[in-house]
């Protein structure tokens, strides 16, 4: 096994030697060493041209002088060395490291993991010899054609294929049922599902979001007029910003809401900075506003920007990203990232919605922060609308006997 060792410090190469050859006595280990990222760099430029890298492994400290962890990983995204296993090793802390790992990822670079000093060899080889199993146990497959591609998606995007789920949003106080949130899936016939990760760009990239959202709205408002009873909940679709750009789709959606007045709809907006900005789509979001669309911010946090839009843009709710939520009972920077959207939204008066609530404990802690309402897989996953109503009569009863009994 051919390791590449990167550290400024000789005593830290020589240990994780030893450790290695303690770990594996099985394994015949070959180890090259450099105490900067600029000698690594020229040692991983000088494999031969017949072969696509020289070595099984690339172990590199994150802080060096004369080239630090930083450049090796820029060299190798832009090289053959970019099939690599590479093991990033620092003394940061863990968000430090979780953003070198975020940034290695970016590159799609062949990353073992992000470990911190000091270092648990076994760990390290462990984790290493789990990802070199898990390439050889993956069958070799032929380049497929994706069922869903820039050449189809026009005439994939129609009634017949489009499928709709629904998750529902809970008052966290109370366990009220307040709405669901419209998702939507492709559904070929004997192909299974195709989500929204993989055909929403396609969508995009052919400009058929209008098109797509007018057939979720219609498709959503029949399935509220099946049962009565559903007309008790908000109705929460997606738009996006680009959506804002269209009179022809604002005149349909409010013309679609006067004609159906008895469904509570609201509109959920996904934003871009290019365009949530811009005179039109502040006039759209003005239009809506004024025929009593109430529109909720989705994914509230992760753009910089979001503040200027609270500000200039009545909001009826906002959406906290589930990045924030999904693990704010551990995480303490993401409670605190929490803690202050709640508290400005209650300023403000605007109702908020936490997303990706997971676990009781999760859901508990938002309830002492005093956030309003909740949406994830805790409460329910996506419910297809086959199955609406009866998880709606079951959720109802469950939460009447759960009150009644104290």
């Amino acid at each position: 096994m051919n390791v590449l060792i990167v550290d400024d410090q000789t005593f830290i190469r020589e240990i994780i030697k030893r450790e290695f050859c303690q770990v594996a006595p099985d394994t015949e280990f070959h180890f090259q060493e450099a105490d900067c990222g600029n000698t690594a760099i020229k040692i991983l430029s000088e494999a031969p041209l017949n072969v696509s890298y020289q070595f099984d492994l690339v172990i590199a400290d994150l802080k060096m002088e004369n080239g630090d962890g930083l450049a090796i990983i820029n060299h190798m995204a832009t090289t053959r060395s970019r099939e690599i296993p590479l093991v990033i090793v620092s003394s940061s802390d863990k968000r430090t490291l979780e953003l070198i790992g975020n940034i290695t990822n970016s590159f799609s670079l062949n990353l073992v993991g992000v470990f911190q000093k000091p270092l648990d060899i076994p760990e390290i080889y462990a984790s290493v010899a789990a990802k070199k199993k898990r390439t050889h146990c993956s069958p070799n497959k032929h380049i497929e054609v994706p069922l869903c591609n820039s050449g189809n998606i026009t005439s994939l995007l129609n009634e017949d294929n489009l499928f709709l789920c629904y998750q529902p949003k809970i008052e966290i106080a109370t366990g009220k049922l307040i709405g669901f949130e419209v998702l939507s899936r492709l559904c070929i016939q004997g192909d299974g599902f195709i989500y929204p990760d993989k055909f929403i760009p396609l969508v995009e990239d052919a400009g058929l979001n209008c098109q797509l959202t007018k057939l979720v709205l219609s498709q959503a408002l029949s399935q509220w007029h099946l049962f009565e009873s559903l007309k008790d909940y908000r109705l929460s679709i997606n738009i996006s910003a680009s959506d804002l750009l269209s009179d022809e789709f604002i005149n349909y959606v409010i013309d679609k809401h006067l004609a159906n007045a008895d469904i509570k709809l609201m509109l959920e907006l996904t934003e871009s900075q290019q365009t949530i900005n811009e005179d039109r789509s502040l006039q759209a979001i003005a239009k809506f506003i004024i025929n009593d669309i109430p529109i909720s911010l989705d994914d509230f946090g992760k753009s910089y920007s979001t503040l200027d839009r609270l500000d200039s843009i009545p909001f009826d709710e906002i959406k906290i990203d589930k990045d924030f939520v999904s693990d704010l009972d551990k995480n303490h920077q993401h409670q605190a990232i929490v803690e202050s959207i709640i508290a400005l939204a209650q300023k403000l008066n605007v109702k908020v919605v936490a997303e990706g609530v997971e676990t009781l404990s999760i859901q508990n802690h938002l309830l002492k922060m005093g956030c309003h309402s909740a949406q994830g897989y805790f409460i329910s996953p996506p419910i297809e609308g086959r199955y609406l109503m009866s998880w709606i009569n079951s959720y109802n009863h469950k939460r009447e006997q759960k009150y009644a009994n104290g």
